[in-house]
């Protein structure tokens, strides 16, 4: 062990490591990525794919290489192909997603096929190259953090990715707990914090107690379809209708018009944020027929912009209140409010927070780099000559688990927002006699009835002893660790057998 681990915030636009060095929690260098420091979450495969960009040279080359350039690959990790968000987002996107193993998603890219968790892996081996030119050292331990809302198959799947990178992860650790912990971790707070994480491509909200060391986790809500990818697709979708409006024009949205236009409003969002207007101006997109092309110019302000993404911005205060009402909790109780997410920077976002806790927001540490650093603090308490006053992190199960019974129903077995890590049995049996095996579905969300929920997966109970029906008693052991990670163990109660068990995760290759 090299005595030090680093933190990856992989994020949905922008990953960034930190590692702490001296007792103090460090950024570090990504030589060539945005300031320095911040790493846009883009992979381009050029050459036929034998060669590989990674960052901001990747991210310049959307616009050119648009069908083999991967971004936001964040929002579909871990999901089935067949989801209904999945299909959504994969018509958005210019290159090809398609449907892999086990309703898994993969990519395709120069005839062959390519998984999500490998396009993150390429993000997070040059993280670690970074950290390793920095340290003049390769460090392998790491705690990479995901948005609180994500389910067993995207936390996994994260896990892979990690794995694929060469890392040893460590711990899985949600994104809003994360800041709270760069927040809070060796001031001596006694406070309920709120937690509102708007980034790139995922909205979480989390209310923490702190006490002394103590990070207490009382609910976390989320959306993970739901961040400034959607801010962009507004703006988009704003100027499609403007130019055909006000130019009389009908517009052909291509991979190559659409990366052009997604280019143009990330860059009217981030100047909005600190500019009253900005002149919009796309060279060459209105078809004037014969050939010739015109100029889409013209100017928009705040009030209009605030205007274009009130609806995404309400959907974020919605889920706030429901993680209030969770954490039996009013806005009155909440000592600070910490915004992280790069989306956070948008002032009317930040308007529409302090209008709903009733007091101005949290900007102590950068907001965009202070999820990785939070995740460095975690680290550097899981090696094993760490101090005896190292925070305690209690955090909870992001959405119910259950099994699934007769007809639409499920049997919830963990609530959300439990406190990890959690143990839970049940007994099944079986429904006819000499049945050799039993098949469990398992379903994670906040819905009672299978329809409503998500199919997580199944597990199998095979090699079963022969008995009558109903008979055969099988205690099945559900253990969900501090990842958030679901782990099954079965025994036969009248043998003590060990039961032979496959668990089955969609939307991961088996």
């Amino acid at each position: 062990m090299s005595g030090y681990v680093l933190g990856i915030d992989l994020g949905t636009s922008t990953t960034t490591v930190s590692v702490v060095r001296d007792g103090m929690a460090q950024i570090i260098p990504i030589p060539g990525e945005e300031e320095d420091k911040i790493m846009p979450s883009v992979v381009s495969f050029v050459n036929e794919g034998k060669n590989v960009l990674v960052g901001k040279k990747a991210k310049d080359r959307r616009h050119l290489n648009p069908v083999n350039t991967i971004y936001s690959i964040k929002r579909i990790i871990g999901r089935k192909f067949s989801h209904p968000e999945t299909v959504k987002y994969a018509k958005k996107f210019p290159y090809k997603v398609v449907g892999g193993v086990n309703d898994s998603v993969e990519i395709e890219i120069f005839g062959r096929r390519v998984t999500p968790q490998m396009i993150s892996s390429l993000v997070l081996r040059k993280a670690k190259q970074a950290a390793a030119d920095y340290l003049g050292f390769e460090v392998t331990d790491a705690v990479i953090t995901v948005p609180a809302n994500y389910n067993e198959a995207q936390r996994r799947a994260t896990q892979e990715a990690g794995r694929l990178a060469g890392l040893n992860v460590m711990r899985i650790i949600n994104e809003p707990t994360a800041a709270a912990l760069a927040y809070g971790f060796g001031n001596n707070l006694n406070e309920k914090i709120a937690v509102f994480d708007f980034g790139g491509g995922t909205f979480d909200i989390t209310i923490l107690e702190v006490k002394d060391n103590f990070f207490e986790v009382l609910s976390t809500a989320g959306d993970s379809f739901l961040g400034g990818d959607d801010i962009d697709a507004a703006l988009v979708q704003f100027m499609v209708v403007d130019i055909e409006t006000n130019y009389n024009v009908h517009l052909e949205m291509n991979n190559e018009m659409m990366t052009i236009l997604l280019s143009e409003a990330e860059r009217i969002k981030i100047s909005l944020s600190s500019d009253d207007r900005i002149k919009i101006l796309i060279k060459g997109i209105i078809p004037k027929g014969e050939g010739r092309s015109g100029d889409y110019e013209r100017t928009l302000d705040r009030d209009l912009f605030n205007e274009i993404i009130a609806p995404i911005v309400a959907q974020s205060i919605e889920i706030s209140k429901t993680a209030m009402m969770n954490a039996h909790l009013s806005v009155e109780q909440i000592n600070a409010v910490v915004l992280v997410g790069g989306s956070s920077k948008i002032p009317y976002v930040r308007q529409c927070v302090t209008d709903f806790f009733k007091q101005p927001p949290f900007f102590g540490i950068e907001s965009v780099l202070v999820i990785s650093m939070g995740a460095s603090i975690l680290g550097h308490t899981l090696i094993s000559n760490y101090s005896e006053a190292a925070p305690v992190l209690l955090d909870v199960i992001p959405l119910s688990i259950g099994v699934g019974t007769i007809g639409d129903y499920i049997e919830i077995l963990v609530e959300k927002n439990e406190p990890l890590p959690i143990e839970r049995t049940n007994v099944f049996t079986n429904a006819r006699d000499d049945q050799d095996n039993v098949r469990i579905e398992i379903y994670q969300g906040d819905a009672r009835n299978k329809s409503q929920s998500h199919l997580m997966g199944d597990l199998t109970l095979t090699d079963l002893r022969k008995a009558k029906r109903g008979q055969l008693k099988i205690e099945v052991k559900f253990e969900i660790d501090t990842n958030g990670v679901l782990n099954v163990s079965a025994v036969d109660l009248e043998t003590g057998r060990i039961q032979k068990i496959s668990l089955n995760i969609l939307g991961l290759e088996q």
